[in-house]
């Protein structure tokens, strides 16, 4: 009988769990912990993938950090090469991950435009809890589209996902289009029907990918951050140099956040 190292339990873990769409990790015994945000690393070539790497060394050194989420845009093109790439390279967390598709994910060539990317990564939409707090990713992704409108049947999935949710419980929200209210480009054309799905919830905090920059604003006591690219393939949008990943510190129903810098 093989053995697990700690590094494959809670990779096989969370895949096997993933895979049914509703995902429960170990709760810490206090109410705070913190999860790591990495997003639009266009992954194209083995070269490409250096920066992640070194995200993974930096988030494996961070005993504070319980998981991950990856806000989509991996690859460039969606095949399976730079989804297998991405992957390989996630798989050295030594916490579970968990993935939205960007636009860049998609393989417009194939039948089924995410099989290259569920092959990889698993569900395009999910529900992890964490402590007292519900972690909902959704895809956002509009065909390969920049700008986007969200498709009825991923709306229908968030309503029926709300139902398992408690009204006073805290929750994330996921996708790789932003819903920043006042992103500076690309926020989702039906982005106010989203949010309104949210009503009568307890809608903490937003995190998206897709304009590569640090936007963090917060409206209607809901918090929103998009975070730099974390690619040597693609540049900033917002002209910084800086990429890196991003961190939430969670306290209670409190987020706090902060951009580290992987490389400049």
């Amino acid at each position: 009988m093989a053995i697990l190292s700690r590094r494959d339990f809670l990779r096989v873990s969370a895949t096997g769990i993933m895979s049914a769409g509703l995902i429960s990790t170990r709760a810490n015994a206090a109410d705070s912990f913190t999860f790591a945000a990495i997003n639009d690393t266009h992954i194209k070539d083995a070269p490409s993938v250096d920066i992640l790497n070194e995200t993974v060394a930096r988030i494996n050194k961070d005993t504070r950090i319980n998981f991950s989420c990856i806000l989509g845009d991996i690859a460039t093109g969606g095949t399976q090469e730079e989804l297998a790439l991405a992957q390989k390279a996630l798989k050295n967390l030594d916490t579970p991950i968990f993935a939205v598709p960007g636009n860049h994910d998609v393989f417009l060539d194939a039948p089924d435009i995410y099989a290259n990317y569920v092959t990889a990564f698993g569900p395009i939409h999910w529900i992890h809890k964490q402590n007292d707090w519900a972690f909902i990713g959704f895809s956002s992704c509009d065909g390969t589209k920049s700008d986007v409108t969200v498709g009825k049947e991923e709306l229908t999935w968030l309503q029926e996902s709300l139902k398992e949710i408690a009204p006073q419980q805290p929750i994330a929200l996921f996708c790789h289009h932003p819903l920043n209210p006042n992103s500076k480009a690309y926020r989702i054309q039906n982005a106010d029907d989203i949010l309104a799905l949210f009503s009568g919830h307890n809608l903490k905090m937003v995190a998206s990918g897709h304009w590569h920059g640090n936007q963090l604003e917060d409206q209607d006591e809901i918090s929103f951050a998009t975070t730099a690219c974390c690619s040597t393939t693609r540049s900033n949008f917002d002209k910084t140099t800086a990429k890196g990943y991003r961190l939430f510190h969670i306290q209670g129903d409190t987020v706090t956040t902060e951009f580290v810098v992987v490389q400049s």
